[in-house]
């Protein structure tokens, strides 16, 4: 029930954004439609620097997966709007993420907690031009390396161990809205699916929907 409650939470969050974006759109005299970016160059390297951070509720899929429990998380990093045309653009970065699950061996439970750094590669489309307030959607893949991982078992004779590298595949949805001509604020909701798995010793995939919120730099 906790899982459900929070991505319905979410949900009407998103929703609730949407609604909010739409009506600006739709009221060309209101303050904030009013503001864009339309005075940048269009044809500049970089669009924007995004400092975001998220919170992820996830679950796991596959092999011995009923044994893992509590896979939340989070992230936090850099995301820059490269290159593009029009509303499209392209975008990668940095972020550091975190997910921590309990596993179940029958006799006891082990904490098990894994850090990344990762880097998105996806291109994103903004519905009303990237330099109004518009709602965007974005699809793409993303490479996380281990960078640490601490394990506190109840039973030394199990061991817990997360791959070294992982592979996901990415998507997104959200919105974007114009505070002043050089900054913007995002709120995006995502959903990563692994396509490697995440532990070296069982093949166990972990996918994740997030909730995520931005504050963008006009460059």
């Amino acid at each position: 029930m906790k899982k459900y409650s929070v991505l319905g939470l979410l949900t009407f969050i998103f929703v609730s954004l949407i609604s909010q974006a739409n009506f600006a759109e739709e009221s060309g005299g209101s303050s904030q439609a009013s503001i864009t970016n339309s005075a940048r160059s269009p044809d500049r390297f970089f669009r924007r620097l995004i400092f975001e951070a998220s919170f992820a509720n996830a679950g796991y899929e596959g092999q011995d997966s009923p044994r893992y429990s509590r896979p939340n998380g989070y992230h936090a990093g850099l995301l820059f709007d490269l290159l593009g045309t029009g509303g499209l653009v392209l975008e990668t970065g940095a972020l550091y993420r975190q997910f921590g699950t309990t596993y179940n061996n029958g006799l006891a439970e082990n904490d098990f907690t894994a850090n990344y750094i990762s880097i998105p590669i996806d291109a994103k489309y903004y519905l009303s031009g990237q330099e109004a307030t518009s709602l965007f959607i974005k699809a793409g893949v993303m490479g996380s390396t281990l960078i640490s991982n601490n394990t506190m078992y109840s039973t030394p004779t199990n061991q817990i161990g997360a791959r070294s590298w992982e592979t996901a595949f990415l998507v997104g949805a959200g919105v974007k809205f114009n505070l002043t001509g050089a900054t913007d604020l995002l709120f995006e909701v995502g959903y990563n699916r692994s396509i490697d798995s995440v532990m070296n010793n069982v093949d166990i995939y972990r996918s994740d929907l997030s909730a995520a919120l931005g504050l963008a730099l006009n460059l």
